[in-house]
């Protein structure tokens, strides 16, 4: 710092997060404010334009070329923060980071089927998203992966029957559909109690939601001995 003068109102780290503006004195007529305050304009400038030259003398020339908008005519905050985007998940430790994400989008207690797919849809396009861009085109969580992930939280009594084991069978929307449709808004402990229920083998294509089934038809009687099956004992009854 220059005898003199005040210290400088913002630090190098400040200018990467935030707009750093000078204030103008009110009082414009007060020679000892206006120079601090010019000073103060010249440190900051010669702040943003280190961090620039730095930066641009670091980055990959392949990042630099591709940017749409010149790093110089950028807002820094901006160009810093699309640049952590970039790189922040780009090696292995970042990759094995989000995939720990997705895992944990699996274990986290949901509030319907719908809950757990946002979730889960969120976390797989992250993850993609990066992977194709660092790994030249590599889709990291496939469809079916992401889809027998979500099945395995689910009783398998209640669709073990009813999905198809194919590519277009496994697809995560077809399979958020059938779930859908047999546990409609249960949450996650709901779903879980219903693990040692018995349910028919069909349960999931008959389309009814589980709060809404119907009983079971009426079993056949036994018959007394001597009654007729088929009309109940009505015509032995009037014959005696």
């Amino acid at each position: 710092m220059l005898k003199g003068h005040e210290k400088p109102a913002f630090k190098y780290e400040d200018l990467l997060v935030t707009a750093c503006i000078v204030p103008k004195p009110m009082d414009e007529a007060d020679a000892q404010k206006m120079r601090n305050y010019d000073w103060q304009q010249v440190v900051l400038s010669d702040q943003d334009s280190y961090i620039r030259s730095l930066l641009s003398h670091t980055l990959p020339r392949v990042y630099l070329e591709s940017l749409r908008v010149s790093f110089n005519e950028e807002d820094l905050p901006a160009a810093w923060k699309r640049l952590e985007g970039h790189y922040g998940h780009s090696n292995a430790q970042g990759m094995v980071a989000m995939i720990a994400e997705f895992e944990a989008a699996l274990v986290k207690d949901f509030t319907s089927v719908v809950d757990l797919m946002v979730r889960v849809k969120e976390a797989r396009n992250r993850i993609n998203r990066l992977s194709r861009e660092n790994l030249k085109g590599v889709t990291m969580i496939s469809h079916q992966y992401a889809a027998m992930r979500v099945l395995s939280l689910f009783p398998s009594q209640y669709w073990g029957n009813n999905v198809v084991y194919s590519v277009e069978g496994l697809h995560l929307d077809r399979v958020e559909d059938l779930l859908r449709n047999v546990f409609t808004n249960k949450s996650r402990g709901q779903i879980e109690a219903m693990q040692a229920q018995p349910v028919p083998v069909n349960y999931a294509a008959s389309n009814r939601a589980l709060d809404k089934r119907k009983g079971r038809e009426e079993e056949a009687r036994p018959k007394k001995g001597g009654e007729c099956f088929y009309c109940e004992g009505r015509r032995t009854a009037a014959k005696g």
